[in-house]
């Protein structure tokens, strides 16, 4: 169990630096944008003469392809929000709690000869209680779909209907 403790004592600093570096290295977006093709496309098609009709054709298909792609990716964009809207509302609970496990560990393996080592413990293992709570909490939150949050998709299916 040693190795435990000495395994979390150094994987510490490396998991606080992974930390920090996700958090400020955001990049921009890799793919091209979408919205800008299609005006872009839109503004080519008003400019050939109406007299070439394949040209205008093939583009106008090439358009429709380039508006089905954006409403794939934004479709497919809504459920991955969905399916991570606990982890984006709650990161900030999943890191305490994982912080205050960490801590514990770490307490159990320094010198248990000093006075505030018992203290400490308790209140470490308190926090992570409460920690706990909190996340176990938010994310029963985040699994039950609540009055106000509902399925816009089946409110939008029965106001067509």
């Amino acid at each position: 169990m040693v190795g435990v403790g000495a395994l979390v004592t150094g994987a510490a600093p490396l998991a606080g630096g992974v930390l920090l570096g996700g958090m400020a290295g955001k990049s921009g977006p890799s793919a091209p944008d979408l919205r800008a093709v299609i005006l872009s496309d839109l503004e080519l098609l008003q400019r050939i003469p109406e007299a070439e009709v394949a040209r205008r054709a093939a583009l106008k298909r090439m358009l429709g392809e380039h508006v089905e792609a954006l409403l794939v990716a934004q479709e497919k964009s809504r459920e991955f929000r969905r399916k991570t809207r606990y982890f984006t509302e709650h990161w900030r609970d999943i890191v305490l709690f994982v912080t205050t496990l960490l801590f514990v560990v770490v307490i159990c393996y320094a010198d248990h000869h000093r006075p505030v080592w018992l203290p400490l413990l308790i209140a470490t293992i308190v926090m992570s209680v409460v920690t706990g709570i909190s996340v176990v909490r938010g994310f029963l939150r985040s699994v039950r779909p609540s009055a106000l949050d509902g399925d816009h998709d089946q409110r939008d299916r029965n106001r067509d209907a």
